[in-house]
């Protein structure tokens, strides 16, 4: 059975990975990373070149991304299953194009339609055979369509969002135990934008706290990003250093300064005291602030219906360094946020979700 992947995330790679490591019998063809290429899936693009966030960052994409949908139409008609992972900018026209020329369609990880363009969620169930959600108030936004199929078991970072190193292992190999995790983002497009900026509050902390800063990244960013910290006391790790090196940042740091995205539900998870942020070009925040219909911009937030996390969006780097210099000198905020956190593990689901999402897709493969 020869299945495509279409991803243009980090962390919906982290998912895919996990959910078919050690599967047979599926010819896995997609947009990959190094991750999946270790599974014996066929690149056809890197996410990195794929991945961008706003209207306006995305523009010096256009020519690669017109190339790339003309290389998998050519593809579809021999492909029994398309699998499509968030991406809506990219997967939407996608869908659109496949239906008819692939056996199944299946949407996995749901755009987010609740926070703006709930039409995105009516095109899904129109063109989609089925949609797999990770989130739970998903499930009754998509039911109300009708006859697809939508199915929830979980959230996946429930089981995957673990360190891969023991507490003394790790700050053996950072060399530092008072330690704040700087997490820039999975794009390049965040990498550059943030780096600076992450790089002048963490100077300030340094300063007031003697603290360490240890920052998880990719490979192809390391030498980017190890250029920008230069000189001060900044470790750049990558998977070359220990399997999951945002996983052990988070769950050893004594808090992060994190990248609106997945990484700040992974901080969650692991009971990581954390600050979300985030900065976009200002014609895409102009535009985006009229559109989004949600109080929060963090997965925590909105999940608890709550600001149990701050947010500095779009802000000068002082507020961030601010909200961050509060967060270290109250230990009563800090055990705050992880019963809210505990909560949050609880809403998610059980242990296991890898298993049931395992046995889903397997399932829905097979099916006639």
């Amino acid at each position: 059975m020869r299945v495509f992947f279409s991803l243009g995330e980090r962390s919906a790679s982290n998912y895919v990975y996990n959910i078919f490591k050690g599967v047979e019998g599926i010819d896995a063809w997609g947009i990959t990373d190094e991750r999946l290429e270790s599974l014996g899936f066929k690149s056809i693009a890197k996410i990195e070149d794929l991945s961008t966030v706003g209207i306006a960052e995305a523009i010096p994409k256009v020519p690669f991304v017109l190339k790339l949908y003309r290389k998998i139409q050519n593809l579809l008609e021999d492909i029994d299953v398309l699998v499509l992972c968030d991406a809506p900018a990219f997967n939407l026209p996608l869908l659109k194009k496949a239906k008819g020329k692939v056996k199944k369609i299946v949407y996995f990880i749901s755009p987010q339609v609740w926070a703006w363009k709930e039409n995105r969620a009516k095109l899904i169930a129109q063109y989609a055979d089925h949609i797999i959600v990770i989130l739970p108030f998903e499930v009754s936004l998509y039911e109300s369509y009708g006859k697809f199929k939508v199915h929830y078991v979980g959230h996946p970072l429930v089981d995957i969002a673990k360190p891969s190193q023991s507490r003394e292992n790790f700050f053996k190999l950072v060399g530092e135990q008072n330690i704040v995790g700087l997490l820039p983002g999975s794009r390049w497009s965040e990498i550059k934008r943030h780096a600076s900026y992450l790089r002048r509050v963490f100077l300030e902390l340094h300063k007031k706290y003697d603290l360490f800063g240890v920052l998880p990244t990719f490979e192809p960013f390391r030498e980017y990003l190890e250029e920008v910290f230069r000189d001060i006391p900044v470790k750049i790790l990558t998977e070359a250093h220990t399997p999951t090196p945002s996983y052990d940042v988070m769950s050893y740091s004594v808090m992060s300064l994190i990248a609106s995205g997945t990484a700040e539900l992974e901080a969650s998870l692991l009971l990581n005291p954390h600050i979300v942020f985030y900065r976009v070009h200002p014609l895409t925040y102009f535009i985006g602030k009229r559109l989004i219909r949600v109080k929060w911009v963090s997965l925590t937030n909105l999940v608890l219906g709550k600001e149990a996390v701050s947010e500095i969006i779009q802000r000068d780097w002082k507020m961030l360094y601010e909200s961050a210099d509060k967060l270290l000198t109250s230990q009563k905020v800090r055990e705050k946020m992880k019963e809210d956190f505990i909560r949050l593990r609880h809403i998610l689901g059980e242990e296991g979700v890898i298993g049931k999402l395992r046995s889903l897709f397997l399932s829905i493969f097979q099916e006639s």
